[in-house]
């Protein structure tokens, strides 16, 4: 009996923890296009709408130095039909390897 029990309470604290890390329903609501600016300093953007009206979302913008040493950096929070902006350095050396749409909860 006590290993059902166990079982039982792992489960559900899986469980729990699956529906914390879960995308927020307005993650997969809404049409966002992200686009990378042609020539440095590198900017990236990105535009969402068909959000709701309280939904916001920003830009997430993953960028690389000529080391390969990357980090993220975020544009600001926007409504709907709007654009999110944000650029990893002035540096000309400085690139964007991944632009993506992070959403408020």
């Amino acid at each position: 009996m006590k290993r059902t029990i166990s079982a039982l309470s792992i489960t559900a604290a899986l469980l729990a923890t699956a529906g914390a890390m879960a995308p927020t329903a307005s993650a997969n609501v809404g049409n966002c296009k992200t686009s990378v600016s042609s020539g440095a300093p590198y900017i990236g953007s990105a535009y969402c709408s068909k959000l709701a009206a309280m939904d916001k979302f920003r830009a997430k913008i993953t960028c690389v130095d000529p080391r390969g040493s990357t980090w993220l950096v975020y544009g600001p929070w926007k409504g709907n039909a709007k654009t999110s902006t944000a650029k990893c350095s002035d540096n000309p050396n400085v690139g964007i390897l991944k632009v993506g749409v992070q959403f408020s909860a």
